[in-house]
């Protein structure tokens, strides 16, 4: 009886390790489905160019998967995207007191800044994060086009060593990989990331823990804004430029990726590795509309039904897990 009880949690374990990380044979199935379409994606020349397209969403994918980790959503990731990097180029175009060598912190300072606001009425004045992060999605949106004069910034007038990090692919790829593990160690190993997990399960529990979810609120905000500053940064090394569209097509993206990357809509799971496997999953279906030349508004359609699909998902694993659960 013993023996069949443990075949049985094994067998149980082994299907919620599969369900966790359902994201990496869904990736592998889409890649080859469409690989058969248009064998030019089975190219690795292609293939690198797909990892390269996808990294400056995915730095934005992690600041939202960050959020939905403690128990929130950010709808103002875009915007803080494309307004920190607008920014910081208006700053770097019209005025010469930044050094080079330091100028790609710009962007990740707004960025920063953009998120203390939003964890500031978020977490210590405790309005609702849809509204107050709604709210800021349109300032942030407004103030981008204001800054920019409606026009866009081109690479002409930005350092070279800015534009560097988003424009060469060796170090563009490396260092997603290293902030990537980065955050999975933050996350899993230290006190804080822990937190961020307990937060979200429930900001109760966390509260009876001794956890401030105030503090802890302004923290995953804070976060989320440097790390899509930081997508900024890449965007505008990938585009070499500051378009003004710049952050205006990221946030319903960053939101399926991380769901289908195992994050729960509920809060307090999610493993930050498997954002990986999201990013490569948006940046392939990217990669073949292009191939395509699929217009950037039908693409918008798409990524509404990839959101209603990441949902559905999202749904059917934490029913299985649920039920799953129950039985060990």
């Amino acid at each position: 009886m013993k023996v069949k009880d443990k075949e049985f949690e094994l067998k149980q374990n082994t299907l919620l390790f599969m369900l966790e990380n359902a994201v990496w044979p869904l990736f592998i199935m889409i890649y080859l489905v469409l690989g058969l379409i248009q064998p030019v994606i089975f190219s690795p020349t292609f293939f690198t160019y797909i990892i390269y397209l996808s990294i400056p969403l995915g730095f934005a994918i992690i600041a939202q998967t960050i959020c939905l980790i403690g128990g929130v959503l950010d709808l103002s990731t875009g915007s803080i995207v494309g307004f920190s990097a607008m920014i910081a180029g208006v700053m770097l175009k019209d005025f010469n007191f930044v050094p080079p060598y330091i100028s790609f912190i710009l962007p990740i300072f707004f960025g920063l800044l953009c998120g203390m606001f939003n964890g500031y009425f978020i977490g210590f004045l405790r309005l609702n994060p849809f509204i107050v992060t709604l709210a800021t999605m349109m300032a942030f949106q407004g103030l981008k086009i204001i800054i920019a004069g409606g026009f866009t910034i081109p690479g002409s007038y930005l350092p070279e060593i800015y534009l560097f990090p988003g424009s060469d692919t060796t170090f563009s790829i490396t260092s997603f990989f290293i902030t990537i593990l980065l955050v999975w160690i933050f996350l899993r190993y230290t006190r804080l990331g822990i937190h961020i997990y307990v937060i979200g399960g429930s900001q109760d529990v966390g509260h009876m823990m001794g956890i401030d979810p105030k503090k802890m609120l302004f923290l995953i905000f804070s976060l989320s804004g440097m790390f899509s500053g930081l997508s900024g940064l890449y965007y505008t090394g990938f585009n070499r430029s500051v378009p003004i569209t710049l952050g205006n097509e990221v946030l319903f993206p960053t939101f399926a990726a991380a769901i289908i990357s195992g994050v729960s809509l509920r809060g307090g799971r999610g493993n930050i590795l498997n954002v990986v496997g999201g990013t490569l999953l948006l940046g392939v279906i990217e990669a073949f509309l292009v191939t395509y030349a699929v217009s950037p508004e039908a693409r918008i359609v798409g990524y509404g039904f990839i959101v209603l699909i990441a949902v559905l998902f999202n749904q059917f694993r934490d029913n299985v897990r649920d039920s799953i659960l129950r039985r060990i």
